[in-house]
Formats: C-alpha cells, structure tokens, sequence
C-alpha cells in the first residue's frame, strides 16, 4: 500500500521543513508550499490525501478552508497554531474532517490527529457552510445542538439566504435520521398529505426506531385550517422526537420567508402553532447586513465554477471584492450564487471584468430606483396639491394614501423581481391582497 501524500502550506522556511520531517516520520509523503494559491490549484490537480496548513491569521485559515471545500467538500485539513482564536475557529467547526493540533508539535502528536482522521467519518455528507461574521460562525457552531434534539425547528428569513442548506445542515447532524430530509413546499400540504402523515405516526407499521425529517416551505402562506391539521400532527406520540418502537417518528423543520412571532401578534398565524414551531428557532439575516460574509462566499463560488468552467482556479482580484461589498444584494447569497455563476458561464477570460461591471450597474439601477421611491415630502405634498385642489380633504387623505401604498409596492415588487408572492411575505398582507392591489395600480 503506498503512503498517503499530503501537502504542507507555511510560509516560514524553518517550520515547513519541520513539519515536513514529522510528517515523514509518520509515513506520509509530503509536499511543501509557500503560497497559497498555488498549492489550492495542485489539491485540485493532485487530489493529495489531506493537507496541513499553519497559517498567520483566522482569515487565511477561513479563506483557505472554504476554497479547499470548494475544490473538494471530502478534503481533510490539519491546522497547526498557537493562536487560540484559530483554534477557536476550528474546534467550533462542525466538519469532522477539519482538526486543530497545536504548534509545535512532536512526531507522537501528528501521529495522534493522523489516526483521529483515519478514523473520522469524512463530513458523513454535511454540506460545507461559509461563514465570514463572528454571527454567522456561532450560527454554524449550533447546528449539532439543533440536530440533536427532538424538538422541531423554525428557520426564517429573506428569500435566497440559505434556510434550505441550513436545514440539510440540520438534518445531516442528526445521529438517528433516516435517509434524507424531505421537502415539501406550502402548496403541496394537501388533506391527503395531511391524512398519509397522520396514518404514518399513528399506525404500527415495524418502523420503529426510524425518524423521517420533513422540511415544509413557506409555512407562512398554510391556511388557519391547514396549520390546526399541521398543529395536531405534532402533538402526536411519535411526532417531533417522542419515540414509539412500533411507529415511525416524524420531526419537522419549518422554513418561513417573514417573521412569524409578528404575524402570529396580528393574528395571521396561529400563536399555539408559532409556540410550538419555535422551540428551535434560527433566523437568518440578508445578506446586507452581514457584508463580511460577501468576499469569503465570494471566494468560494469564484473557485468552484471556476473549476467547473475552466478547470483551472481563478482568483478573485481585490477591486472586484470591494465592489461585491458594497452591493446590497436584494437576492441576497442566491443572487451572488448566480452572478458569479453567470460571469464564469460566458467570457471566462474576461469574467472578473463582467462581473464587475454586472456589479456596478446593478448598484446604479438599484441607487435610482431608491432615489425614486424616496419622496421628499414637502416637495411631493406641494405636488399632489397642484393637481389636486378641488378635493374634500377626505378625499385627499385617500388618494394621497393609495399613491404612497402604490410607490411602497412598487419598490417591493422590484425587490422580489416582480414576485407578487414573495412581495406579499416582505408587506406582511396576504397573497391575494397583494394580486388584488397589483392589478389596481397597475404594477404588474
């Protein structure tokens, strides 16, 4: 059997030499590197077993740990440091093919993490989450609590910031879960979806022991009859973790586009189903709000489609970096996905450039259209005065009212890209209003 190769990245000629020597002691083959980047671009040509990296910083650890995955989501890191916010960030990790040792270390220690990662499950299909912010990195960190309980779990936020992968992550720490989970959107929660589930937890049927994680979509937009129905479900013996050796165990993951604890205050969802929801509860902000995640995501799809397209690794330049910062990005992590996507899909030897300019346009536009929406007041009141003098003030008040309801949901709409579901979620009014409000204003 020949040995395993495994590359070696630190920039200090003295320590990779010695790093290297451990390693050779240990019977495996190693091959050094200074830079970065070109050792990323041999894990993708070479496939070694595992890499060993001793960086200078948290953010060279996370950037080369996110590209790695991106490259290969199996490859196994060792990361050597003394420094105890690199350490922080690897023990919290939830990979379990990603593995701390502290710096220096003697041949009995590299032989000690060699046989812990021989012996690890490689990420047992754990999809790899990318995180920049303090924040998004302690959400990360509490995906095995949610896993392991029994209790369901709520997940809100905007469109296309991630809730689906965040559920996958979910399922995938759970120890006693059987098969994958099973999506199942707002629209499809049928009586009979309903009655095959009831049957399913309370029929012996020999399935005992086994869990199914179901994922409902949307739950927002489920009917006042339909959440009762959903609302028996888990109350029932084997719902939501209460074990019966003869029945199956169903536990439920809801994903919801607005704030359910505001809608169930003003009566739009029933606050003994939100309570019940809630006992998990994760909620996801935009991507706007947490602009240090932008560059690491960044760096991660530029890499994989990179790949994809070219078969090569391209970098992402530094100027194209700042320019995806400072965009909003409305469609949030699903937007980025797709420009970046869409850039390596076209002229890959300009695709940097494209995206850019892709970037900066869709800046200006979005700069124009809140410049639109924004009225100064004094001035727009003299306006709607002008034009409309011979109103009763009753009157006024209404047209005036429905001229700014008018600008607000047109805003929305621009938003969601002309989604008039999505638009109802984000002005908490119901999917029908919306439809009914559009045609009236013209807006779609």
């Amino acid at each position: 059997m020949e040995p395993a190769t495994a590359f070696v990245l630190d920039n200090d000629q003295a320590q990779r030499d010695d790093i290297r020597i451990r390693l050779s002691n240990c019977g495996v083959v190693p091959i050094c590197f200074k830079d970065e980047w070109i050792c990323l671009e041999n894990i993708h040509y070479i496939r070694p077993a595992f890499a060993v990296l001793r960086p200078d910083s948290r953010e060279t650890a996370i950037r080369f740990v996110n590209i790695a995955k991106a490259i290969r989501s199996t490859f196994p890191i060792i990361i050597l440091s003394n420094q105890s916010e690199i350490e922080s960030f690897v023990r919290n990790n939830w990979l379990v093919d990603l593995i701390f040792l502290r710096y220096p270390a003697d041949e009995k220690d590299f032989q000690g993490v060699l046989t812990l990662l021989a012996e690890s499950k490689t990420n047992g299909g754990r999809p790899v989450l990318i995180a920049g912010s303090q924040e998004s990195q302690r959400r990360i960190e509490r995906l095995p609590l949610f896993g392991g309980s029994t209790e369901p779990v709520l997940i809100q936020g905007e469109p296309g910031v991630g809730k689906r992968l965040m559920a996958k992550a979910i399922h995938s720490c759970a120890t006693d879960a059987n098969g994958a989970p099973v999506f199942i959107n707002d629209g499809d929660i049928s009586g009979g979806w309903i009655r095959e589930t009831h049957q399913r937890i309370h029929s012996p049927s020999g399935a005992g022991g086994k869990i199914l994680f179901t994922v409902i979509e949307n739950i927002e937009n489920l009917s006042f009859a339909q959440q009762a129905q959903l609302l028996l479900i888990m109350e029932a013996p084997s719902a939501n973790g209460n074990r019966n050796d003869a029945r199956e165990t169903v536990r439920l993951i809801a994903l919801a586009e607005t704030d359910l604890e505001r809608s169930s205050r003003e009566g739009r969802f029933r606050k003994d189903l939100y309570h019940r929801l809630s006992v998990l509860k994760m909620t996801l902000p935009p991507l706007r709000d947490r602009k240090d995640d932008v560059p690491v995501l960044a760096d991660f799809f530029a890499s994989r489609y990179s790949i994809r397209h070219s078969g090569a690794i391209f970098r992402l330049p530094e100027e194209v970096r700042t320019v995806l910062s400072n965009y909003d990005w409305p469609g949030n992590v699903s937007e980025l996905k797709g420009s970046i996507k869409r850039a390596f899909a076209g002229d890959v030897a300009h695709w940097a450039e494209n995206l850019s300019t892709w970037c900066k346009n869709q800046i200006v536009a979005r700069s124009r259209q809140t410049g639109g929406s924004t009225m100064d007041l004094n001035d727009d009141v003299r306006r709607f005065l002008e034009n409309n003098r011979d109103l009763p003030l009753k009157k006024a008040k209404q047209r005036y009212a429905m001229q700014v309801e008018s600008r607000i949901m047109k805003a929305v709409l621009f938003t969601t890209r002309g989604n008039c579901k999505k638009a109802a979620g984000l002005l908490n009014i119901s999917y029908k209003s919306m439809l009914n409000k559009a045609k009236e204003y013209q807006l779609v």
